[in-house]
């Protein structure tokens, strides 16, 4: 597994617009993580979240902690996702997402198994009355081939 620290190089290396957007790992854990945005950075013009900027924090999340655990030589794309803006975030977009232990087992089992795999996972965005964005992702992975 990743460390926090890996992993949020390998986002900001391979997604040139994190950086921008002030992305940071806070927590990785083996079926968890917590990521933060920039508020300065993500700001639109009412002064709160940008929505593009929360839909792609929580992108980030999803595809951080899931590509954290693939093992060597498998990629990993976002193929569905929404979300659903709840209220107004203002400053720093803090985002988490846990994946049931067993769901994610099971998804790299049949990684390992089959060479391809699909998850389906929730992120949420905290706001001041609790969640203030939720977004469901499903992210497919391959094993490359020799």
């Amino acid at each position: 597994m990743l460390s926090a620290e890996e992993l949020e190089k390998r986002i900001r290396e391979g997604i040139p617009i994190a950086a921008q957007m002030a992305f940071q790992v806070r927590d990785l854990q083996p079926n968890s993580i917590a990521v933060t945005g920039g508020g300065s950075e993500n700001i639109n013009v009412h002064g709160t979240a940008f929505a593009g900027s929360l839909y792609t924090i929580c992108t980030l999340a999803l595809w951080g902690l899931v590509t954290a655990r693939l093992p060597e030589g498998a990629t990993l794309v976002l193929a569905e996702g929404n979300i659903r803006y709840r209220e107004p975030v203002v400053g720093d977009i803090d985002a988490g997402c846990t994946i049931a232990k067993d769901a994610l087992e099971g998804f790299l089992s049949q990684l390992l198994t089959r060479g391809r795999s699909s998850l389906e996972a929730r992120v949420e965005v905290t706001g001041v009355e609790g969640s203030a964005a939720v977004f469901n992702g499903k992210v497919y992975a391959r094993l490359a081939r020799d």
